[in-house]
């Protein structure tokens, strides 16, 4: 039998705020479980294509996978809120959750209702240890919806993903990560696009800066120190890609997108 062990989450969100159109394009260490609350979202996983989850819905966004998302505002409202929680989990201390299990990308319907109940209870309890339980019974909830898989991935280009993961905020450099896959520059490129959808350098970036907005709403660190701690020593250059990325300064991220208490 599987153990489960939850080695960190995480629970935020922003409230009626208008983003109409806003299009964020990150990658993320953690399982992603979002929902709606007001508004909707169009939310696409890797190159496929764009599926609406409506107001009230949720999806599921695996680690270390990039995410597309748009925002739409309720039509009533003019706003958005939305909430969400980020977790980290090992079965049986060998495997992390998303390389066990298929998630649904949407939940919507009869399963939609019984995960906001999960939610509703998570974001209310004080203590940490009943919202430790709420995860777990979040967690066997997704797990019941979701399909068993193999992952079949090139041991030398998941060596080197690994590595990418572990060591975002030093120096990576193509040549790096081909060396720890022991393949030439021009194969790793090249194995790596098709294993992930994009380039090993646009991978590494959209990581970096989608933990940047994550401190970003969750710390009152300044600007520069945010930008070194996830490996960018360029603070007008992460300045500049994070605008690229979020279609907001970083300021201005930090002040629209204010986090749940």
């Amino acid at each position: 039998m599987n153990s489960f062990e939850l080695n960190y989450f995480s629970i935020s969100g922003f409230n009626h705020i208008y983003n109409e159109g806003e299009k964020h394009i990150k990658v993320l260490p953690y399982l992603s479980i979002v929902q709606a609350t007001e508004g909707s979202y169009e939310i696409a996983l890797e190159n496929n294509k764009l599926e609406l989850v409506e107001e009230g819905g949720f999806f599921i966004a695996p680690a270390g996978v990039k995410q597309t998302i748009i925002h739409h505002v309720n039509n009533a409202t003019g706003k958005m809120s939305a909430r969400w929680l980020f977790v980290d989990v090992s079965v049986s201390r060998r495997h992390k959750i998303d390389h066990l299990y298929k998630f649904p990308l949407s939940i919507t319907g009869e399963l939609k209702r019984k995960l906001n109940d999960l939610f509703n209870g998570l974001f209310t309890v004080q203590s940490d240890l009943k919202k430790y339980a709420y995860c777990y019974d979040i967690l066997d909830f997704v797990t019941a919806n979701a399909m068993p898989i193999s992952q079949k991935t090139n041991p030398s280009i998941h060596k080197a993903f690994t590595y990418l993961m572990t060591h975002y905020n030093t120096n990576i450099t193509i040549k790096t990560l081909a060396q720890i896959a022991n393949m030439s520059e021009s194969n790793f490129y090249t194995a790596f696009k098709k294993q992930y959808a994009c380039s090993p350098i646009s991978y590494l970036n959209h990581y970096r800066l989608s933990l940047a907005a994550n401190i970003l709403l969750n710390d009152d660190k300044h600007i520069n120190e945010i930008a070194y701690s996830v490996g960018i020593n360029d603070p007008l250059y992460f300045s500049k890609l994070f605008k690229k990325i979020f279609g907001l300064s970083p300021r201005d991220y930090k002040q629209t997108y204010t986090t749940l208490d």
